[in-house]
């Protein structure tokens, strides 16, 4: 990616973090697109973190750095996060 990363909230990755484990679904606004995700993996790679997983709808894996998420949506808990930064 050419833009300097932007660090986002702690807590946000920390819901991360737990979806990861449970590979549970979010959903996720990505350039002004929600994409229903399930979640596999969530790291840091150098000073940039990352998602993997896989969209629901097409079956399709995805790759995603954080700091490129607008929004989630946690449908566990019926609860909606803004990416902010930490």
């Amino acid at each position: 990616m050419s833009t300097e990363y932007k660090s986002i909230a702690c807590d946000l990755y920390d819901i991360f973090e737990v979806a990861a484990m449970r590979e549970a679904k979010l959903i996720l606004t990505i350039e002004n697109t929600e994409r229903e995700i399930r979640v596999t993996n969530v790291y840091a790679k150098g000073k940039e973190e990352f998602l993997d997983g896989v969209e629901v709808a097409s079956d399709t894996p995805i790759h995603i750095r954080l700091d490129q998420i607008q929004k989630v949506f946690d449908p566990s808990v019926n609860k909606s996060y803004i990416s902010n930064q930490c």
